[in-house]
C-alpha cells in the first residue's frame, strides 16, 4: 500500500478517534458530576479552576491514548508490505 494513503488512512483514523475520546469524556463527566463540563468562561473560583483543569487533563489524556492505541493499530494493519 502506497505510504502517503497509510498516512491518510492513520491520520482519519485519529481524528476520529480523538473526537470519540472527547465525547466518551464528556458523557463520563456529565454522568458522574451531573452537570456539563466546565468552560473557561464559567470560572469564578478555585473549586471551578480545579474542575476545569481536572477537566482539561481528562480529555487531553484520553485524546493522546486514543490516538496513540488507533495510530499503532492502523500501522500493524497497513504496515510496510515490504
Amino acid at each position: 500500500m502506497n505510504a502517503l494513503l497509510r498516512r491518510m488512512i492513520a491520520a482519519g483514523a485519529a481524528a476520529a478517534a480523538a473526537v470519540a475520546a472527547r465525547k466518551a469524556v464528556e458523557l463520563g463527566w456529565t454522568f458522574a458530576k451531573d452537570e456539563p463540563p466546565p468552560t473557561a468562561e464559567g470560572v469564578r473560583g478555585d473549586a471551578e479552576l480545579r474542575d476545569l483543569l481536572l477537566w482539561s487533563a481528562l480529555v487531553a489524556g484520553a485524546v493522546v491514548l486514543a490516538r496513540k492505541v488507533v495510530t499503532d493499530r492502523t500501522e500493524q494493519l497497513f504496515g510496510d508490505e515490504e
